[in-house]
């Protein structure tokens, strides 16, 4: 009979595996904005937590969240909560959640596209990560213009934003995003029109997008059939479309082999479950 061994634990207190990085954005405070920020080390426990994290969620906007909860080990030199994933702009929000497609191994590769003017459907390859990142403004997280002789603050949405407008009528949702926004002055309170006309909005929204951090979201690709180029939509949430299939069959394998438990195996550095699978397959064609 096989005796079941348990396979080398990782270390107690885990560290990150790269250095920390910046966010374009960051969360406000006394020394200015804080914006620095470290995952988790990459293994199937971190896979699963995102998995349970989306499965778990009632929106795209909470999925995002409840997956930077999972993955996270630092933000804004702290140990993140709710409360501050929540709070993360919505460019910081996109930026991390594709950064944590590269962190674990799924940043790029081949995208599928239809020509706009041939219809074709084509393939090009892309690294998201890559792609050109718009920093925050030097207001940031504050937008100040003056909105019919008035001045009037906004402050830059974030995910409880998203997550609060989800609850309003898709045709309310742009206008009350917009009111939930505002800084009131103590003195004078609400600078908003109780009528907003589209200039008003429009007006607002350009303030925002002057202070607001941005990632790339559309890049040009050629087709190769008709040598047109076309705008073609990247996914900032790609990665909460990861489906945990695989690595459930990872699980049952190296479980059936060597009987470790699901929460031995998950504590494996990806690199190293991937050895132990090659490994498996290489006993597996030595024996015929």
């Amino acid at each position: 009979m096989r005796r079941s061994r348990s396979p080398p634990r990782p270390e107690a207190i885990l560290t990150v595996a790269a250095m920390l990085r910046q966010l374009p954005g960051g969360l406000p405070g006394d020394q200015g904005r804080r914006r620095s920020y470290a995952f988790r080390r990459a293994d199937g426990a971190l896979e699963m937590a995102l998995a349970d994290a989306v499965n778990e969620a009632g929106d795209t906007p909470d999925a995002v969240s409840r997956a930077l909860l999972a993955s996270l080990a630092e933000l804004a030199g702290e140990r993140p909560g709710r409360a501050a994933v929540d709070a993360l702009c919505v460019a910081d929000r996109q930026f991390l959640m594709r950064a944590l497609a590269a962190h674990l191994g799924h940043q790029g590769g081949w995208f599928d596209a239809t020509c706009m003017h041939c219809a074709s459907p084509f393939d090009f390859r892309l690294d998201p990560t890559g792609l050109p990142v718009k920093e925050a403004g030097d207001a940031f997280p504050l937008a100040r213009l003056v909105l019919d002789d008035k001045p009037l603050t906004l402050r830059v949405p974030c995910g409880a934003d998203q997550i609060r407008v989800l609850r309003e009528p898709v045709e309310q949702r742009r206008e009350a995003l917009l009111r939930g926004l505002e800084v009131p002055d103590p003195e004078s309170g609400s600078a908003l029109p109780d009528q907003l006309t589209q200039e008003h909005i429009a007006h607002c929204e350009a303030a925002l997008e002057a202070q607001a951090p941005e990632i790339t979201r559309e890049v040009a690709a050629c087709c190769p059939e008709c040598g047109q180029v076309n705008s073609v939509g990247i996914d900032p949430y790609a990665v909460l479309a990861h489906n945990p299939a695989g690595l459930l069959a990872e699980v049952h394998r190296l479980a059936w082999h060597y009987h470790w438990s699901e929460a031995d195996i998950l504590a494996l550095p990806r690199g190293r479950r991937k050895n132990y699978l090659a490994l498996i397959d290489a006993a597996r064609g030595m024996t015929g």
